[in-house]
């Protein structure tokens, strides 16, 4: 009995001692919840707004004419070298001129030829009726011819048969010759009619033979050789035309040209905000000088600097949480981009110069997301240069949320079940464990 009232005891005492424990494990639990989460957030307050810059540069030099604060110039230049233009215009004109001439020339030659036409036309009417009037004389003669013909053979014929009876005294070789020469007779009042035929289609076809004919054939000549020359100066013409539209074009082009560089009007890209003003009126620019420069407030972003430890957590994606002095919550953001450093020619792009970096730091580009980055498009100057702070997940909260729940939950059962032969103990361990566990929980969120 004495032995077992001293093993009783003993564990009583080990009861007590383990609900301290628990109790004592809890409270410190609490204690480190209040105490370490801010030690070991990764947040950062080197981080501002910034956005690409989008120069507006003038393509000509010249003096600025007009500027206002929407982001528009005009800038012009009266000292555009014109030699070649103008040079272009006098070969036109000189092209004109002769092209002038040449119609001129053209007209004559046209005119020419068509009086040379009715002259030839009117001589060849009067040659065709001339011919049908000999021909008609010689169809006459080659009728008479004909009839006599007949007769005077018939004649002959007659003789011949008396002399053969010997009736008529007569010489048969005489009487032969004039039959024959009847028929040459005929032959020849032919061959007249058959000439004046061939006379009258050679007319006709304005086919001209014979020295009575030379003066049209003098006329046909000149004719040809006018259409000659009327052909040789149309094909130059032609030529002609050829060079005066290149030149045209040469000219239209060079036109173009100076104007361009005469004049040119001048705007800010559409959707964006005017961020430094346009260059003052009466300033003299050069072809690549910056007039005005806009922001692109679309593409606004959190440029924030991490140290190598923090960056451990990031990675192009990742969540962050972004506030600002006057904001009304905290925005979500998502890193786009980490980069190690930068140049002065990469600010030279942005709003503002990006913050400063020391030893085994980066710079995080950060998207801000929904109904903030709207804001921030929609805010003067996108709101670039204005500082904020960014922090990260605290993804170790949820892990020590779940290490109180089980480590609680194991300690109240080891507890329960050490101090059944306590019921006070029991009750007020139970109770503080509960109380604690619901403090730890309600801070952490």
């Amino acid at each position: 009995m004495l032995f077992r009232n001293k093993s009783k005891e003993r564990n009583n005492g080990a009861s007590v001692r383990l609900a301290s424990y628990t109790v004592l494990g809890v409270v410190a639990t609490v204690f480190s919840s209040s105490v370490f989460p801010p030690v070991f957030t990764s947040q950062t307050s080197r981080a501002l707004i910034n956005a690409p810059i989008i120069p507006l540069t003038t393509p000509i030099s010249g003096v600025v004419k007009l500027s206002d604060d929407k982001g528009k110039a005009t800038i012009e230049n009266d000292k555009v070298d014109k030699t070649t233009l103008i040079g272009l215009k006098v070969q036109l004109a000189a092209l004109d001129n002769e092209m002038r001439q040449k119609n001129s020339i053209v007209g004559d030659y046209a005119s020419r030829i068509e009086d040379l036409n009715k002259d030839l036309s009117s001589q060849q009417a009067a040659l065709l009726i001339r011919t049908q009037s000999d021909l008609a004389a010689a169809e006459a003669a080659l009728q008479m011819v004909t009839y006599s013909t007949r007769i005077a053979k018939a004649e002959a014929t007659r003789k011949q048969k008396l002399v053969a009876k010997g009736v008529y005294f007569g010489i048969g070789d005489d009487i032969a010759d004039t039959i024959q020469l009847e028929d040459v007779k005929l032959q020849a009042a032919r061959v007249a009619v058959d000439k004046l035929n061939k006379e009258m289609s050679f007319a006709r076809q304005g086919i001209y033979i014979g020295s009575d004919l030379q003066s049209l054939q003098n006329l046909q000549q000149e004719i040809r050789t006018r259409s000659a020359d009327l052909m040789q100066i149309q094909m130059q013409m032609t030529t002609l035309e050829t060079r005066r539209s290149e030149l045209e074009t040469l000219a239209s082009a060079e036109a173009a040209r100076i104007e361009r560089l005469t004049r040119a009007d001048l705007a800010i890209p559409a959707g964006t905000t005017l961020y430094k003003p346009v260059a003052a009126t009466g300033r003299e620019v050069v072809a690549g000088d910056t007039l005005a420069e806009a922001l692109d407030c679309r593409n606004a972003f959190v440029v924030a600097i991490f140290s190598e430890r923090q960056a451990q957590a990031l990675s192009v994606g990742s969540r962050v949480k972004v506030n600002a002095d006057g904001w009304n919550q905290e925005a979500d953001g998502l890193v786009e981009r980490l980069v190690p450093r930068t140049t002065e020619r990469v600010d030279l792009d942005y709003a503002v110069p990006f913050p400063p970096t020391e030893r085994r730091e980066l710079y995080a580009f950060i998207r801000v997301d929904g109904a903030n980055q709207q804001k921030l498009a929609r805010d003067t100057a996108c709101s670039v240069g204005t500082w904020v702070s960014v922090s990260l997940p605290n993804e170790w909260l949820g892990k020590t949320q779940d290490y109180v729940h089980e480590a609680s939950s194991s300690l109240l059962n080891l507890a329960h079940t050490s101090v059944d032969e306590l019921p006070g103990v029991t009750e007020a361990t139970w109770s503080l464990i509960e109380t604690s566990r619901d403090k730890v929980f309600d801070y952490m969120g």
